[in-house]
């Protein structure tokens, strides 16, 4: 159900933003870091924009995420998110910091011992905060860092212990282009 809850949320934002010709799209390079890995590893993908507001914009994006679990095992991830962002000064200025939230689907395939799974698909929520530094009126560099949650327990617990018990986190650098506004 909350699948399609989230397809038609998206298509109606999107249809709603059709229309503004406010864009931005930029190109995202990072590193995502699991609880359970031995270590991070580098993540790339693309976003595009569209503003809601003076300060408010809705951010799609996708990602490409490898990494070795350990030895004899890897994860391939594709996250698809839909976020708000809100930034704080606004949109004009050369220093445009923000805050984000939103919801998305992760795409997952481990391969062990040479075998690879099923696809799986999780839903989940992040939350982030990050700024853009404007390197020209149309180009723009960004900064962002991001808790994901994957089907976060809530029933029976605070919101510290769903808080605490993040799946990952991404802390990335974007080059984007502002293609209206």
């Amino acid at each position: 159900m909350k699948r399609w809850i989230l397809v038609v949320v998206s298509l109606w934002l999107l249809s709603a933003v059709s229309y503004a010709g406010d864009v931005d799209l930029g190109y995202r390079g990072g590193y995502m870091r699991m609880p359970d890995a031995d270590d991070g590893a580098g993540m790339v993908g693309a976003f595009l924009r569209f503003a809601l507001g003076e300060a408010v914009l809705l951010d799609t994006a996708i990602y490409y995420h490898d990494e070795e679990l350990s030895e004899d095992v890897s994860l391939e991830l594709i996250p698809i998110q839909l976020s708000l962002m809100l930034y704080l000064l606004g949109t004009d200025g050369p220093v445009r910091p923000f805050m984000l939230g939103g919801c998305g689907v992760y795409w997952t395939r481990t391969t062990e011992n040479g075998v690879r799974s099923d696809s799986e698909y999780d839903f989940g929520g992040h939350l982030g905060a990050g700024m853009d530094f404007a390197l020209s009126e149309r180009m723009f560099i960004e900064a962002d860092f991001r808790y994901i949650w994957l089907d976060a327990e809530t029933e029976g617990n605070t919101l510290s212990d769903v808080a605490h018990d993040y799946e990952h986190w991404v802390a990335g650098i974007a080059l984007a282009f502002r293609l209206g506004r």
